[in-house]
């Protein structure tokens, strides 16, 4: 039946044609308006985040702002966004987004009088198993603890919500009522309208090429229309975020490629659907349906994604891809399975659009850590209409005040270092991160592709033991060692929310960690050296950080680096190694937040040395009760308490590994710092 009923559509759509059902661009003005020669901040992007963005500016008392859009205002992947508004998120700030999108987009049209379609419609959320029930348990727990009203239903329930749902083979569902719908276009032109009733500008068909940098600081932006002097820049430019931060005399990467996203839209059912039908997700199917004009909007997120553009622009105003069927046929069968009425439903059309993705899910804000007042909003990954609001917002705020209001880390740009960056490696991981979307996500599981690129020397050794990897920040390290016998295949499938087989195995190096000594590569955390000819280095550092580190020499503080709100900006631990040098060890996705901390704190006129040792240093980190007797054994340097305390740090020879007696030593880093630390 599904085979002959996707012929029928084909042939349907061959004998219709294309006809495009998204809303009419609106007419341009044929008066082209000059450029101003400055502003205040140019944001690069007219779709709903470059328009959130000026729209919280001038929110927040900045109206000398300047929005440029290569085509037509929300004429890219803004046009063929679903428009779903769902709260439903894995970590916690997007749920804070999203809500305040919510919110935002109820009293659009009110406050500026321009219609935004808002349509309260709920969010049903479909379980056809019992390890999926689970998984919207806990993400139930999440959203009350957040104030968002929602229920676990059963399947009758969904019955009766939305009649047209087979509710066979659920177990269960979650229901969110204050979820909607937009028009997302209109929510962009309504955010833009309120900007320009405050002095913002706005100019389409003009090209950013390139931004202007001097001393490391934005200074304005070159277009096809001449050149524009500027203090700030925003680049919410979605799919060509990427190119355009390249493009730049200092490049500021920007990790994210797009891939083909398919739905396809009906014409109105036999009783048309009322425009408050709840939206239904079906993870386990892999789709999406939304009620649309009496018919319905279905999507999906398949197993085999389409990475497209890989090779820098393509085309000004998007316009709807390169119909594939085939492609979409398994995403049909499961609406088909879901929704069995299709069958006597009319297609309009295949919409196939461009939607940008990024390494881990989770979109991509923030300051670049190497261009000052450069600040990113892209790569929303599907979720741009739900984060649109919130995420302006918070940039605006970060920009405004120079902090964000809530802890944004999880979304933080610098969370990303060089190496996810690479072309190859952003087409093969956006492949992977686009099923993930809608798969069952259990504790602790890892991202399979761009795996070992960062490893440390003892990667081999420890592999030959029996090491199960993670990856963090693209280093691996181990997460547990499993013993002869055990069988590997399952322990790498045990996914589960119940206890999982590698439990007793990590119950038992805790134990051992505990109870006697153990070893643990610590390589991958970030290490900086920061010296300077004089006192400085003390000096600057007493600043930064919220202990005093005037200790003596070989001393260990614990520490963090303070914002002026005391906020944390990170947790460290520093070695005094003389009067004039420290050495600073953190966490390991904390090394470019860390860099660019420090950087941006230190004198432009200082004669402090700050350099980026982690490369040079294998970390072990020896704990337990027996710690101190195996040290004994391999260095012939005293080990009691007087000779080496707590918190206390020594260069010296641990089995073949020789310190070295003189500073001029080219082979220095093949000595050995020891730690002692409880």
């Amino acid at each position: 039946m599904h085979a002959r009923l996707l012929a029928d559509f084909r042939s349907h759509i061959r004998w219709r044609g294309w006809r495009c059902v998204c809303a009419q661009q609106r007419s341009a003005s044929t008066e082209v308006q000059p450029l101003p020669p400055r502003a205040q901040v140019v944001i690069c992007g007219g779709g709903i985040m470059g328009a959130s963005v000026a729209y919280h500016l001038t929110k927040l008392g900045w109206h000398d702002i300047l929005l440029l859009e290569q085509g037509r205002l929300g004429a890219g992947s803004t046009r063929f966004c679903a428009g779903a508004v769902s709260t439903v998120k894995h970590i916690s700030i997007e749920t804070e987004m999203a809500e305040y999108s919510n919110r935002l987009y109820q009293q659009l049209e009110a406050e500026t009088g321009v219609p935004t379609g808002y349509t309260r419609t709920g969010t049903i959320l479909l379980a056809q198993t019992q390890d999926r029930l689970i998984s919207l348990r806990r993400m139930m727990s999440r959203l009350r603890m957040k104030g968002i009203p929602c229920e676990i239903i059963t399947p009758k329930r969904v019955g009766q919500l939305h009649p047209l749902i087979n509710i066979h083979d659920l177990v269960g569902a979650m229901y969110v009522p204050e979820d909607a719908v937009v028009s997302t276009s209109d929510v962009t032109l309504a955010m833009v309208t309120a900007a320009r009733s405050k002095g913002a500008q706005v100019h389409e068909l003009t090209t950013v090429n390139h931004v202007l940098v001097e001393k490391g600081h934005v200074s304005g932006v070159d277009t096809d229309r001449g050149q524009v002097e500027c203090e700030y820049f925003v680049n919410c430019a979605g799919q060509w975020a990427y190119e355009l931060g390249l493009s730049n005399e200092e490049p500021v990467s920007i990790p994210l490629h797009a891939c083909e996203h398919f739905y396809l839209l009906t014409r109105p059912v036999a009783t048309p659907l009322r425009d408050s039908t709840p939206t239904v997700v079906d993870p386990d199917g892999r789709i999406y349906i939304r009620s649309w004009q009496g018919g319905i909007l279905s999507g999906g997120f398949e197993k085999n994604p389409k990475p497209i553009f890989t090779e820098g622009r393509n085309q000004l105003e998007i316009q709807n891809l390169q119909e594939d069927w085939d492609h979409f046929e398994p995403l049909l069968s499961a609406l088909l399975r879901r929704m069995p009425s299709l069958e006597a439903l009319e297609i309009l059309r295949l919409v196939n659009c461009p939607e940008s993705f990024t390494p881990d899910m989770r979109c991509v804000m923030g300051e670049s850590p190497t261009l000052c007042k450069y600040f990113v909003l892209a790569g929303m990954n599907s979720q741009g209409c739900s984060l649109g609001g919130g995420a302006g917002r918070f940039l605006a705020e970060w920009m405004v005040h120079g902090y964000p209001q809530d802890n944004v880390w999880p979304l933080d740009i610098k969370r990303f270092g060089a190496l996810q960056s690479s072309r190859t490696f952003l087409r093969h991981r956006v492949m992977e991160v686009m099923p993930l979307i809608y798969d069952l996500k259990v504790p602790r599981w890892d991202f399979q592709t761009g795996r070992q690129l960062r490893t440390s020397p003892l990667y081999d050794r420890l592999d030959a033991q029996g090491a199960r990897w993670m990856e963090k920040h693209g280093f691996e390290r181990a997460k547990y060692f499993v013993p002869p016998g055990k069988d590997l295949l399952a322990l790498d499938q045990s996914k589960t929310f119940y206890k999982p087989d590698w439990f007793d195995i990590v119950g038992s190096e805790v134990k051992c960690c505990k109870e006697a000594v153990c070893v643990i590569d610590m390589s991958s955390f970030t290490k900086f050296e920061i010296s300077s000819p004089g006192d400085q280095a003390l000096e600057i550092l007493q600043y930064l950080f919220s202990n005093d580190l005037d200790v003596p020499v070989g001393h260990i503080v614990h520490t963090g680096m303070l914002n002026e709100r005391g906020g944390y900006e990170n947790d460290c631990s520093m070695v005094r190694l003389n009067k004039r040098s420290f050495f600073m060890i953190s966490p390991t996705d904390q090394q470019v937040h860390c860099w660019s901390w420090l950087k941006q704190h230190m004198p432009s006129d200082s004669d402090l040395l700050l350099e980026d040792v982690t490369w040079k240093y294998t970390a072990l980190n020896l704990i337990g009760p027996r710690a101190m007797d195996v040290l004994s054994e391999l260095s012939y340097t005293p080990m009691t308490p007087d000779h080496f305390p707590s918190l206390f740090c020594k260069e010296m020879s641990v089995g073949y590994a020789n310190d070295s007696c003189h500073e001029h030593d080219p082979y220095r880093r093949a000595g050995l710092h020891t730690i002692h630390s409880h």
